[in-house]
């Protein structure tokens, strides 16, 4: 079930909220049998519950900008615990910047996610991520470029695995750079 409220604020801004309750029966999870191979099955019955709200904002000139925020709140029926690799805080801002001519922009992004659990109960920590972006929009008719920083701040930080990896973190990438041109004809 999901109930949604959307409202322009003003003209640059807009309001959205959403309240979800989801069930899920079935669920599919690996499991280790005696012999210690892994299968799937449907075994698990999921409740989640939780909001998001998401405040964007399009100023004249090119500015853009957006804040959000998701509490979600994932419990396995049968033991009343939270699911494995599920955080229950997720929060990220985006704020784009022209630079020249609504042609050339410089994007910023920050990624929050709040601790989770492997699936063996270790504690993953939560994290913050920072992104850049320099990108270009038909600069040249249909050829857009753009330049990124990924984990601009090389924060170490790591994601639970399943149930076939040994470790309870696989530690991700520190900072990337990636450049991408596209052309459309």
């Amino acid at each position: 079930y999901e109930l949604v409220w959307e409202q322009q604020l003003s003209r640059p801004l807009r309001l959205t909220t959403c309240l979800f309750y989801n069930q899920i029966k079935d669920l599919i999870t690996q499991q280790e049998q005696p012999d210690g191979t892994l299968i799937f099955r449907n075994t698990d019955a999921v409740d989640a519950r939780g909001v998001e709200t998401e405040l964007e904002a399009r100023w004249p000139g090119g500015w853009r900008g957006r804040v959000s925020y998701t509490f979600a709140d994932a419990l396995d029926t049968a033991t009343d615990r939270h699911l494995p690799n599920s955080p229950r805080h997720l929060a990220k801002l985006n704020v784009v910047a022209p630079l020249w001519r609504e042609k050339i922009f410089a994007g910023l992004e920050l990624q929050g996610m709040s601790d989770r659990r492997s699936v063996r109960g270790k504690e993953v920590p939560g994290f913050v991520i920072a992104n850049l972006t320099l990108y270009s929009r038909e600069l040249v008719k249909g050829l857009e470029f753009s330049a990124s920083l990924y984990n601009l701040f090389d924060k170490d930080y790591g994601d639970p695995p399943g149930p076939d990896f040994v470790q309870d973190i696989i530690r991700q990438d520190g900072r990337a750079f990636r450049v991408k041109l596209t052309y459309r004809f």
